[in-house]
């Protein structure tokens, strides 16, 4: 059965739209990751796992989950000193996420699930949404964040603890090691360093901690050499397994949730 809506004919998805269904529309990056990783690692994580979930949420029931184009130039500004992050302002990228999710809807599609493997895409997300939720409140509209799922497994496998989930760092090194191993060059990697406004209890290791009531921009203070702000060494194959499928599972779930 086919996952990826750019696959079929459009007599094809005239005809699930007449079932129970749902898009999941996967946004990446075009960005560095340091000196190890590839420019694409957002977009080849956030693609991937969205097609696993989508297959494993269609088995045993009776619907269609579709895995939508990814949207590969986002907001990459904080990268915008290394060659080859090309992206969109934020403003424009609220304004992409309007206009695709709005054809969805204006198509007959009212599930849809955007999931991000960039950090920098929640802002535009969350705006996107709340207007897109507010000119058609019967819809069910989601965002969620690859960095935000597999929970579960993480505390003990993950070496550096929280430290080792920013970007280009130990989760997301397993992460491609598993992918895309023919992409890393593991053996060219730099621990980078981060200055950051706050300490830990506010904003976390990685500065990226939205939970404790601060939001700030992150600036690029402190890696302006590497393009990481961390370890990525600890990174292995088997941990990026374990990873990606504890978030395939929880996506999966959310999934048959906004489904039922």
């Amino acid at each position: 059965m086919k996952i990826r809506l750019d696959e079929m004919t459009w007599p094809e998805l005239r005809s699930i739209l007449e079932g129970k269904n749902l898009i999941l529309l996967p946004l990446g990056s075009t960005e560095e990751h340091g000196t190890h990783l590839p420019l694409d690692v957002d977009s080849v994580c956030a693609t991937q796992i969205a097609e696993k979930a989508a297959a494993k949420a269609m088995a045993g029931i009776e619907a269609r989950v579709l895995v939508a184009p990814t949207i590969h130039y986002t907001d990459v500004a904080v990268h915008k000193m290394f060659p080859g992050s090309v992206g969109v302002r934020a403003e424009t990228m609220v304004l992409v996420l309007k206009d695709v999710v709005g054809a969805f809807l204006a198509q007959g599609f009212r599930s849809i699930v955007l999931f991000s493997g960039h950090h920098e895409n929640n802002g535009p997300m969350e705006m996107a949404l709340r207007t897109l939720a507010d000119s058609d409140p019967q819809a069910k509209l989601l965002a969620v964040t690859s960095m935000g799922l597999g929970f579960d497994v993480r505390p003990g496998l993950v070496k550096a603890g929280n430290a080792g989930q920013g970007h280009g760092l130990e989760i997301e090194t397993s992460l491609s090691l598993l992918l895309q191993p023919q992409n890393v060059r593991l053996e060219k990697a730099q621990k980078g360093s981060r200055r950051l406004p706050l300490g830990e209890r506010f904003i976390g290791p990685t500065g990226s901690d939205r939970t404790k009531g601060v939001i700030y921009y992150s600036g690029t203070a402190g890696f302006e050499t590497t393009g990481i702000y961390g370890d990525p060494t600890m990174a292995s194959r088997e941990e990026g397994e374990r990873i990606f499928q504890a978030i395939v599972d929880d996506l999966a779930e959310i999934i048959l949730e906004v489904l039922e």
